[in-house]
């Protein structure tokens, strides 16, 4: 009976800005950009959307072997920014993922 092959687990950065969302993986160093409109001054206007964005973009880079389990969530606007009050982590949450410090 042929083996089944281990699952990889790896971990992402997850940059927002007000227009794109981008993805880096590591370690493979895989990375991916989408264009978003859910993201304004005050935060996450849309968590659903945003959801939806955030699981297509780690679809899109995980393969069969690879798993992403956390997120390193970061913005534009600095590493000050309150992530909870922007929603950020909710979204990332709802998504299925966890958030890294």
């Amino acid at each position: 009976m042929p083996e089944k092959p281990r699952q990889e687990f790896e971990v992402g950065d997850l940059f927002v800005t007000d227009t794109a969302l981008t993805l880096k993986l590591l370690p493979s160093r895989k990375s991916a950009t989408v264009p978003i409109r859910w993201f304004a001054k005050d935060g996450v206007t849309n968590v659903r959307r945003a959801a939806k964005d955030i699981q297509h973009l780690v679809g899109k880079l995980q393969g069969a072997k690879l798993t992403v389990r956390g997120l390193t969530v970061v913005t534009d606007r600095g590493h000050g920014t309150d992530l909870v009050r922007t929603r950020l982590v909710d979204a990332v949450c709802k998504a299925g993922f966890e958030v890294l410090p």
